[in-house]
């Protein structure tokens, strides 16, 4: 083989190479980029300036998880954070029937909130200045009512038990 030829050669293999380690990337970088992951909106605990509410939203398997953290704080100041909402004193929830773009599914779930109100004694009420933004539900027919407001819920939502 010429010299001229082995270079060209060797350059053909070299570009080859180099061709799948940057596949190897895209490949990866694509995986990343599609990586999906659960989030949570804690509507219960507001930051001062916020509207407080009995339910947590979270959606799973979505791409959007810091996206919607970020929704979470700046437009509700609320407490975001990755998982799924807290389970424990969950009345019952509305799994919500909106198809989202990144096929993620979305609940509320709303809480017995009766010891947050205790615990703000005098400064729970209209006069205290912490409210919640509607009457909080404490039943599951409560829960069940407010997932077949389509003022609530504009494509409807279904109830779901914890």
């Amino acid at each position: 083989m010429t010299p001229r030829l082995f270079f060209v050669a060797s350059s053909i293999v070299a570009i080859g190479a180099g061709c799948d380690a940057l596949t190897d990337v895209a490949v990866s970088a694509s995986d990343f980029a599609a990586a999906t992951a659960d989030a949570h909106c804690d509507r219960r605990f507001v930051t001062d300036g916020g509207q407080a509410s009995a339910f947590c939203q979270e959606v799973s398997q979505t791409v959007a998880a810091s996206q919607f953290a970020d929704d979470c704080r700046g437009k509700h100041l609320a407490t975001a954070g990755a998982g799924l909402c807290d389970r424990s004193r969950i009345i019952a929830g509305c799994k919500l029937r909106k198809i989202n773009q990144d096929k993620s599914l979305v609940w509320d779930w709303y809480y017995d909130v009766s010891d947050i109100f205790a615990d703000a004694g005098s400064r729970a009420g209209p006069d205290g200045g912490f409210t919640f933004d509607f009457v909080p539900p404490k039943t599951v027919e409560d829960v069940s009512r407010l997932c077949a407001s389509r003022s609530r819920y504009e494509d409807g939502a279904d109830l779901a038990l914890p």
